[in-house]
């Protein structure tokens, strides 16, 4: 049986990236921190962490930081059965969600969950191709993704596709795109990206133009509300997800480069199987939020609610003429 102050110590390390930080929020001496790690380390035989700066895991600290995690999902859930329902105490909820469900819908949900239940959100940004790997870490209890993972242990829901716009500010299209938008002008424009793991740009660029698609220069804008701000001023051209681009369009202050065509990219939300009632209740708000703003998914994208070892297929983003 694995000493539950270990595992917590060690699930401190590997949220603080260090041992020092990880002992001030446990109120113990560094040399107590690292001591506990080293007898975690000899209990189960292999090396946990990788004593760098920052401090990261190994495949094996990732192991026993996800059965640490599972085992409080199994207290939350045990405590919610013991405890009355009226307790003031307030219980943590960490979830993996990418930057544009954020800024579009994803605040809905937190608002109803802050009215049904006594939880904090613990959030993870990031681009919602890898948000998954927070989830096969132990992070988070639940993300939101556009590529459903398949290892074991997880159940997925579809909760819809969110529509992007290639657009501009009106002085940018007449500036580059006067002439249409076509290969020559789409790969010497300068664009925007999220950050360099967003592939949407290339991908929408690729759609339209295949093999030939061109490289434009890209700005990299790690922030939803910069990269809109880019392109309303003039700066860039890029892919905007229709809920944020809808007013600008309506005001003209973006117009639509490719009226003919956006892109649709399918988003999922994953959680392991084994959670607990908070967590479960949580996953029905998001997926009822979800489904009332996002695209029902493109003919052919449906996947199935799916259990571990159930085959999933690859989420790709969808282009609609």
């Amino acid at each position: 049986m694995l000493d539950s102050k270990h595992l917590h110590t060690l699930a401190a390390v590997i949220s603080e990236q260090s041992f020092e930080k990880a002992a001030q929020s446990l109120f113990l001496t560094q040399s107590a921190v690292s001591q506990r790690i080293r007898q975690l380390e000899e209990t189960v035989g292999q090396m946990l962490v990788v004593r760098s700066s920052p401090v990261r895991p190994t495949p094996a600290g990732m192991a026993v930081l996800r059965h640490f995690r599972q085992l409080k999902v199994l207290e939350e859930g045990l405590f919610e059965e013991l405890v009355p329902v009226d307790t003031t105490d307030f219980v943590t909820v960490s979830l993996a969600v990418n930057a544009d469900s954020l800024d579009t819908w994803f605040l809905e949900a937190v608002r109803e969950i802050s009215r049904r239940e006594r939880v904090v959100l613990d959030l993870v940004v990031d681009d919602q191709t890898v948000t998954h790997e927070y989830l096969r870490s132990g992070e988070v209890q639940g993300a939101i993704t556009s590529a459903p993972a398949g290892f074991q242990g997880l159940k997925t829901h579809v909760l819809g596709a969110l529509e992007y716009l290639c657009v501009a500010a009106p002085e940018f299209a007449q500036r580059h795109f006067a002439g249409g938008f076509d290969i020559q002008a789409a790969g010497s424009a300068p664009g925007v990206i999220f950050n360099h793991r967003d592939r949407l740009h290339h991908d929408f660029l690729a759609s339209r133009f295949g093999e030939s698609a061109p490289s434009p220069p890209l700005h990299a804008m790690p922030s939803t509300t910069s990269f809109l701000r880019a392109i309303l001023d003039a700066a860039a051209y890029g892919m905007v997800p229709r809920i944020l681009a809808q007013e600008h369009l309506n005001a003209g202050a973006l117009v639509n480069l490719t009226p003919e065509s956006r892109l649709t990219v399918p988003h999922f939300y994953q959680h392991w199987t084994l959670q607990s009632a908070l967590c479960e209740r949580i996953a029905q708000i998001i997926l009822g939020t979800a489904r009332k703003r996002l695209v029902p998914l493109p003919q052919g994208s449906s996947i199935r609610d799916a259990t571990a070892g159930a085959d999933l297929p690859a989420a790709q983003p969808r282009f609609r003429g």
